[in-house]
């Protein structure tokens, strides 16, 4: 059996359509989603705090940040209800439910 489109072909329609069609068969959130978690990380966490972090991934409601000390480890853990709270408020929709920190190997 050969290559056959999902669903009936309708026509050209728009990037982020397309992407989040299949974000969504991969449990990823929303092209939206992703766009703001990781162009406005700064927003969402303040300058110092993104110094330190980086957004690695968001898939199934978790979301993923490395940091390059065991401290920021700490103060992202302290932070974490109150950015999932930022992040599914400026996404519009309970796009993070949980999040992990790692530390960084240098």
């Amino acid at each position: 059996m050969g290559w056959e489109p999902l669903g009936k072909p309708r026509g050209p329609r728009r990037l982020e359509e397309a992407l989040d069609q299949v974000a969504s068969e991969l449990k990823s959130p929303r092209a939206h989603v992703l766009r703001m978690v990781f162009r406005a990380w700064e927003d969402l966490v303040g300058e110092v705090l993104a110094t330190h972090s980086s957004p690695v991934r968001l898939v199934a409601g978790e979301l993923i940040v490395t940091v390059d000390d065991p401290a920021w480890a700490t103060e992202m853990r302290f932070f974490s209800s109150e950015l999932i709270g930022r992040i599914n408020a400026a996404a519009k929709e309970e796009a993070v439910a949980s999040l992990t920190v790692k530390v960084r190997t240098r």
